[in-house]
């Protein structure tokens, strides 16, 4: 969970606080001349009540505040600088062709030919995110998705000189890739094993590093989301995750992690079952949306403790990614038989894993903005936008990536999958703020013995604000 870009902390710069400025500055939060102005043991220029960026003054002043307003990206700023926040949104759109063959409903258990072509809004997300008094910091983001409306992140976090304390509803902190916010991926969807096996979004509380070169996290978590079910006891996990940049200059950096989550599964007293476990990918977009790993729920979880290994590697418009993740999972004997009698696998523990690996290259010279002070990666900034009438293009991005995720030992006889996933993408990034995606894809996915393999050709327009 990365700090709020295009947003500064009103506070007094001293010894103290000097890192947490320059973190800020790295991660585009703070502009330099705000940089500069904290340093000297000032904000920036509030004469009179009046901001130094454009502004307007509301049509009906609210008593006792006079807010000021600037055009600073949808920024808001109290006059006495205590209160500041911002509007942010995305919206994904894509649209998916595929060609598939023989015994593909069979491998993802369903009993109908799967469309060849589909469209849908990935994800539209609409938030609010500011700072008050000094070194708080909250975050409110809506996610319209699927015809429902879901929380992404609605947290409050407390800003200290060398990290940050947070409360709420956000990512559990695992793999680099996970991390990193769909914004920023280098392809439409996260790779088949982090996709199937990370964690969630939880209720919870994480304290995370502010630092120039390296980052940690640990936090305890839920196990409900944000939903209620009066019968369920939710379960809590405890997640953690650390990571090095040895070499960070910039366009030159090398990434290592690590990440680690134990967690006791909910448990519905309703029913006396262990509340089914999802681990689920598919193949490579929700336009078509085939569920070739994990189609079934895992039944009578009753733990499990995911692992993951980060690698990442950058110099200049040359970058490389690779991850390791495995789930071990520990079933409740007496619970599995009950709900799945002869059904039911002999063995009461499960391994899924899986890695990735890829590689990318800017054809126009641009580099991968890597993050080591959350170990992520963050906005790509073409050279030039797109603007034809003055020769300039944007920015230009090939990419290459293979994936496996195994998860064939299930709670079900029979019903485990597996799939290898190659994907070539060529992105083009117009401005920062809108991006087209295209990404050709191969897979080869298997259930008890039989396989099937399929390629799918997949689209985005992505902009945000």
């Amino acid at each position: 969970m990365a700090l709020i870009a295009g947003a500064s902390v009103p506070m007094i710069a001293s010894a103290e606080t000097s890192d947490l400025i320059d973190t800020l500055l790295d991660k585009n939060i703070l502009t330099q001349a705000e940089a500069d102005a904290l340093r000297q043991g000032g904000q920036t220029d509030r004469s009179q009540g009046q901001s130094s960026d454009i502004k307007y003054e509301p049509t009906e002043p609210v008593q006792d505040d006079n807010p000021t307003i600037s055009v600073r990206r949808f920024t808001v700023d109290s006059e006495d600088g205590q209160h500041r926040f911002r509007i942010r949104g995305r919206v994904q759109l894509d649209g998916s062709h595929g060609s598939f063959d023989d015994d593909i409903a069979f491998v993802a258990r369903q009993n109908f030919e799967p469309p060849t072509y589909g469209t849908i809004i990935r994800r539209a997300r609409i938030g609010a995110l500011g700072y008050m008094y000094e070194n708080f910091e909250w975050q409110v983001e809506i996610d319209y998705r699927d015809e429902e409306v879901r929380f992404a992140n609605a947290y409050v976090a407390y800003l200290m000189p060398k990290g940050r304390l947070a409360v709420g509803h956000f990512k559990e902190p695992f793999s680099m890739e996970s991390s990193t916010s769909s914004r920023r991926l280098t392809f439409m969807e996260r790779a088949a094993p982090i996709d199937a096996l990370r964690p969630s979004r939880e209720i919870g509380i994480m304290y995370e590093t502010l630092r120039p070169d390296w980052y940690g996290a640990l936090g305890v978590f839920g196990g409900q989301g944000t939903a209620r079910d009066r019968s369920v006891e939710e379960g809590y996990a405890l997640s953690g995750r650390l990571s090095a940049a040895p070499i960070n200059s910039g366009t030159h950096y090398l990434h290592l992690g690590g990440s680690a989550s134990y967690r006791q599964n909910a448990f519905d007293k309703d029913n006396d079952a262990w509340v089914p476990l999802r681990l689920r990918t598919r193949e490579g977009s929700r336009a078509i949306d085939l569920r070739l790993v994990g189609r079934d729920d895992l039944e009578g979880v009753e733990e499990f403790t995911r692992l993951g290994l980060e690698f990442a590697y950058g110099n200049g418009p040359f970058s490389v990614q690779a991850e390791y993740t495995q789930v071990d999972i520990e079933l409740d004997e007496v619970a599995k038989l009950i709900a799945l009698g002869n059904n039911a696998t002999p063995s009461n523990a499960l391994t899924q894993d899986g890695f990735y690996v890829q590689t990318s290259f800017f054809l126009t010279g641009e580099h991968r903005n890597y993050r080591p002070t959350s170990g992520d990666f963050g906005r790509v900034t073409p050279s030039k936008n797109l603007d034809p009438a003055n020769g300039s293009w944007g920015a230009f991005e090939v990419a290459a990536r293979y994936a496996t995720v195994d998860s064939g030992e299930h709670t079900r006889i029979g019903r485990g999958q597996s799939m290898d996933h190659v994907t070539l993408g060529l992105n083009w990034y117009m401005n920062p703020d809108v991006i087209f995606k295209l990404n050709v894809m191969q897979f080869d996915a298997e259930r008890d013995s039989v396989d099937t393999t399929g390629r799918v050709i997949s689209a985005r327009l992505q902009f945000e604000f």
